[in-house]
């Protein structure tokens, strides 16, 4: 089952409107192939899809309870939407053109990003699965909770420093109080 928020919709308004430079249908291609990677290793991993939710902060899969991973697939199955970025930044790359090192680093900057040890990100995702398998379920994710704090303090003093002194760019602030919002939300 696929669900498109409206705020998916009007993210994607404001983005059309504010792209002078032609970037958003090829950041909307990485993103989907970003996603397509984490669909693939779980299909292959054996796992099922219960339902995609696009909204205003990218893309959530559910897995289904019928045919649950374990720790180490559903690993893969996080490192898989940010490994495809990487190999995708490599490729473009070797183009050698102004093109290909637009689009390899904004492959790479979707595969960092992702790899952050948020809760809400890939990277959370990783964390919290090789801590249960070393600590349990439990206190992995406590332990993710504050590695997810961690992140959203290092994103907003970085954001603040930068509109401090002259770089006046809300993404890192918006992005950190994103995380944050998410993090207080959540279970």
């Amino acid at each position: 089952r696929l669900e498109i928020s409206g705020s998916f919709l009007l993210l994607l308004a404001v983005l059309y409107y504010l792209d002078e430079d032609g970037l958003l249908l090829w950041g909307l291609g990485f993103c989907g192939m970003h996603e397509l990677g984490h669909l693939i290793a779980v299909y292959i991993l054996g796992g099922q899809i219960s339902y995609i939710r696009l909204s205003c902060v990218g893309a959530e899969i559910r897995l289904s309870s019928r045919k649950p991973l374990g720790h180490v697939r559903e690993l893969l199955a996080a490192l898989a939407g940010p490994a495809v970025n990487l190999m995708l930044a490599y490729a473009v790359a070797r183009l050698q053109s102004p093109w290909g090192y637009c689009a390899a680093g904004m492959n790479l900057a979707l595969a960092w990003f992702n790899l952050l040890p948020a809760a809400q990100l890939d990277g959370g995702r990783i964390a919290l699965h090789i801590f249960a398998l070393l600590t349990g379920e439990r206190t992995a994710a406590q332990i993710v909770r504050i590695l997810s704090g961690v992140v959203c303090l290092v994103l907003g003093l970085i954001g603040g420093m930068l509109w401090v002194y002259g770089r006046k760019n809300v993404t890192l602030l918006l992005t950190a109080g994103w995380l944050l919002f998410s993090l207080c939300t959540s279970e």
